[in-house]
């Protein structure tokens, strides 16, 4: 298997990075779960008003337009990185704002938004922007990044899985997409 522009640098295998992604998609999934069973939402026939329909597009297109999220490596500059990173953030809070016909993509949501807070928190404690690429903070940078996307694309897909083929983000890595799909969201 391969995560097609996904690798963090030479030594990381696709297999490494698939068993980042797995212990999260099980932690995502034992979530939704628990909030099935105490009835935040339901695996049934969604009914999605245009709002929630227009917000959760936006949202991945914000996501699958940005390099940030597709084309990483060890040519990433933190710089721009974390300005990516904060001007993504800021956009998808914009769209989550309002009242959510559907919880459930409202979760997923609030997920993504809460996993690109996280990454900024991290990052910015090792320097953020300042990071520089010969630095001994830029392993841990770039790892930060890496496990940000994974969780992202995760919740991208599961997003996917639940509303079909009107979320087709041309930049998900495959694989992921698989997995999430075989835990039946």
């Amino acid at each position: 298997m391969s995560l097609r522009n996904f690798h963090v640098n030479g030594n990381v295998t696709d297999e490494e990075l698939l068993s980042r992604s797995s212990g999260f998609i099980e932690t995502l999934v034992a979530s939704f779960r628990q909030a099935a069973a105490n009835g935040s939402f339901s695996f049934g026939p969604l009914t999605l008003k245009d709002p929630d329909l227009n917000r959760v597009h936006s949202v991945v297109t914000e996501i699958d337009s940005r390099r940030l999220f597709f084309a990483c490596g060890d040519d990433e500059i933190p710089h721009y990185a974390m300005r990516s990173l904060y001007e993504v953030r800021n956009s998808i809070r914009e769209h989550a704002k309002g009242v959510w016909a559907n919880p459930s993509c409202e979760l997923l949501v609030q997920e993504i938004s809460h996993t690109l807070s996280e990454a900024c928190t991290a990052a910015e404690k090792l320097g953020g922007e300042q990071v520089h690429m010969g630095s001994k903070e830029f392993e841990p940078f770039i790892d930060i990044i890496a496990n940000m996307r994974l969780k992202v694309w995760a919740l991208v897909a599961a997003l996917k899985t639940k509303l079909g083929s009107v979320i087709n983000p041309r930049n998900l890595p495959q694989e992921i997409n698989v997995q999430v799909e075989k835990h039946d969201l």
